[in-house]
């Protein structure tokens, strides 16, 4: 099974030549990622005996459509065992006794409970982000099994995270240990016109027939902030970094009561007056009681220095025995609780977190950890409905960012007027 050539231009060569157990290739449209799939997965299964190789797209229509045709007519004949083929379940069963299956990530739980030796995951920035780290990851951990992660570039959302971690480089020092580490993920950043085998004439027409944006998103690779974006100064590369709890400072938590997911937002106010997003804590399928013990469990020791600034509607929110979601706050202990008597417009909380990030002035006050990633992504994708300044809350991107807002609208309200709060 070792007779098999392909033509491959030097970007492809060089994620197939890569070591990394992970690998990340972020292109343009036509770059040929779907060459790389095909390849790959064939070499995966040719590799050794009894593999088991899937490839993942988004839907399984996706999967058949984008590689299924494809992939059967790459296969040399003399690699398929007999009635190897089943067209129903897309799968091909080789001579030695691997199989390739494609599969569609819109039915995540079909993909448990099995043990991959190599999977490809296609079209990644539209799969939801558990899909990897809660299923298909965990399926590689018993076998040693690698993967390959693609996709084009859609705002700042998992595939970008999976891509930064392969920018580490081969070793990297672990914030948490100070150890030097050997980093399992490479990645690659292409842009459309790096493949030879795409017309530049043809690249230059879709540069014309597209807005700047877009075609930076799907042509260069480059990742974009989604349009429409309510918190539209965060910047990346300006708020997020380094910034570590201090036991000396007060903390101030942020907390939206939405039950799924309950958020808070931990905060730290430093002495030249900057403002750190020093933690998170977005628990889905949670209630106040569950919130309130997560934040007790991480500060315990410093429970006086903690005020919560929270969802006003907390005050009002009646829960089983009859007591509010404050009242459950104060009985796990928490004394210092401030709050406006009537909930603040939205407008006014987006405007008191937006001018924390950055003012007319080029003033930027707020910085965010970069272990805080639900707020991280709620900051860069919470959008507002086309045409309105209503925000979408279909994306359900919008609770941390909502937590964040409950602090700043209190303790640095956009508008002048004097805040009048309630503190118990």
């Amino acid at each position: 099974m070792s007779d098999f050539t392909v033509k491959l231009h030097k970007g492809q060569k060089l994620v197939m030549n890569s070591p990394a157990r992970f690998r990340v290739i972020v292109a343009g449209r036509r770059w040929g990622k779907t060459q790389v799939s095909k390849i790959s997965l064939l070499l995966a299964a040719a590799s050794k005996q009894k593999q088991l190789v899937w490839y993942v797209a988004p839907t399984y229509q996706m999967a058949r459509d984008i590689l299924w045709e494809d992939l059967k007519d790459s296969v040399p004949k003399k690699w398929i065992a007999k009635n190897g083929i089943n067209e129903t379940r897309m799968t091909i069963k080789l001579v030695n006794g691997s199989r390739i299956a494609l599969k569609g990530a819109d039915k995540p739980d079909s993909l448990r409970g099995v043990g991959l030796n190599f999977v490809v995951v296609d079209e990644a920035q539209d799969i939801h982000p558990d899909t990897w780290d809660m299923v298909l990851q965990p399926t590689l951990l018993t076998t040693g099994g690698r993967a390959i992660i693609i996709g084009t570039p859609k705002a700042f959302n998992w595939l970008y995270d999976k891509y930064r971690l392969g920018q580490r480089g081969r070793t990297f020092v672990d914030r948490d240990t100070g150890k030097v580490e050997t980093n399992e993920w490479e990645s690659w950043q292409y842009p459309t016109i790096t493949s030879p085998f795409i017309p530049k004439a043809e690249i230059e027409q879709r540069r014309r027939d597209m807005d700047p944006r877009s075609f930076r998103q799907e042509y260069e690779a480059s990742f974009e902030s989604m349009s429409g974006r309510v918190y539209y100064p965060f910047d990346r590369a300006v708020h997020v970094g380094d910034y570590p709890f201090n036991p000396r400072l007060p903390i101030y938590v942020g907390m939206d009561f939405n039950i799924d997911p309950m958020s808070l937002i931990m905060l730290q106010e430093q002495p030249n007056g900057e403002i750190w997003a020093i933690d998170e804590a977005v628990l889905y399928g949670s209630n106040v009681e569950e919130a309130a013990d997560e934040l007790a469990r991480r500060y315990f020791q410093y429970m006086n220095q903690i005020t919560i600034y929270p969802d006003p509607a907390g005050a009002q929110r009646g829960h089983a025995r009859g007591e509010s979601s404050l009242d459950i706050l104060r009985e796990a202990g928490f004394r210092n609780i401030q709050y406006k008597p009537k909930h603040p417009a939205i407008d006014d909380r987006v405007n008191a977190v937006n001018r924390l990030l950055y003012t007319a002035d080029g003033t930027v006050r707020l910085k965010v950890d970069q272990r805080c990633r639900k707020l991280i992504d709620s900051l860069e994708q919470t959008i507002y409905k086309e045409g309105s300044r209503e925000i979408n809350k279909k994306l359900g991107t919008e609770h941390p960012t909502d937590a964040l807002g409950y602090f700043a609208d209190f303790r640095h309200p956009f508008r002048n007027d004097r805040v009048k709060g309630y503190s118990f």
